[in-house]
């Protein structure tokens, strides 16, 4: 995972650092309300657990231990932790739990369930919207659903192409869906109306994710260039593309999480190691 600082005026993003000095995954899918710290999952103690980790730390802490544990987002008033738990790639059929645990921890208790549950997002306050899809074949169907009680309703459904990716504006306004990953289109949709438009991303294939940025005005996008180059966009649901970040061949890069105040991006990125390693006296 790196960290980088998102300047202000122009929107790129400078001095992307390290942020995990492991070799394991560590898959960033939220920021604290402060902005200070990311949670993440990782395997890297054996199975998938949920982490924190402040940003000028060289360690993280566990927040939750478990089985199968994915993707942690923030409630909409930031003070609890959703994640989903149950998911297995080889049966994407299974029950899914949507979970709930207060951020400064605690026990945690049971929303939702349903079969094939793959992502959960929610809006900030004053919104109260929460999202999921789930998967069954070709199909994504989306609901709504309240992070209280579980009530679901169901909201949209989508033909695709592999998991779709998408994300959840801040406002709980938009929705951004990549239904074919791995080509060059981005769907948007107003929640208000759910009037789909097209965005084409001029020849550079999505890679994985896409997450809103903290001003709600653009989305940041993990593709690749033509000749293999990774990047990360910037698209604003009007058409306009700006290159905000720029890697080296044979790396790439998945998703951002921007920070609350938009002040930093986390980005899930493969990291290309050069250590040099000395033998002497052998």
């Amino acid at each position: 995972m790196l960290l980088a600082e998102i300047d202000s005026g122009t929107g790129r993003f400078r001095n992307p650092r390290r942020l995990t000095l492991d070799e394991n995954a560590s898959l960033v899918s939220a920021w604290t309300p402060d902005s200070r710290s990311v949670l993440f999952t990782s395997n890297r103690t054996g199975t998938w657990k949920i982490f924190r980790q402040a940003i000028d730390q060289p360690t993280a802490e566990v927040v939750l231990e478990g089985s199968n544990i994915f993707a942690p987002r923030l409630s909409p008033d930031g003070k609890r932790i959703l994640y989903s738990t149950g998911y297995a790639e080889d049966d994407p059929s299974r029950t899914v739990s949507v979970m709930v645990i207060p951020i400064e921890g605690g026990a945690p208790r049971e929303v939702l369930r349903m079969p094939s549950i793959f992502n959960i997002e929610c809006a900030k306050s004053p919104s109260k919207l929460c999202l999921l899809d789930s998967i069954v074949g070709t199909t994504a169907r989306f609901s709504l659903f309240d992070p209280e009680n579980g009530r679901t309703q169901e909201f949209a459904t989508f033909e695709m192409k592999l998991n779709p990716n998408w994300g959840l504006s801040p406002d709980g306004s938009q929705l951004a869906l990549c239904l074919r990953c791995g080509e060059s289109k981005i769907t948007f949709m107003a929640l208000a109306d759910k009037i789909p438009h097209d965005i084409e991303l001029k020849q550079r294939p999505i890679v994985a994710g896409m997450d809103w940025a903290a001003d709600k005005q653009s989305l940041f996008v993990g593709a690749t260039t033509a000749d293999g180059m990774p990047e990360i966009l910037s698209v604003k649901p009007d058409g306009d593309v700006q290159v905000v970040l720029k890697g080296n061949k044979g790396g790439w890069y998945a998703w951002v999480i921007p920070s609350p105040d938009g002040r930093y991006g986390a980005v899930l990125a493969a990291v290309r190691e050069s250590n040099v390693w000395v033998v002497e006296k052998f």
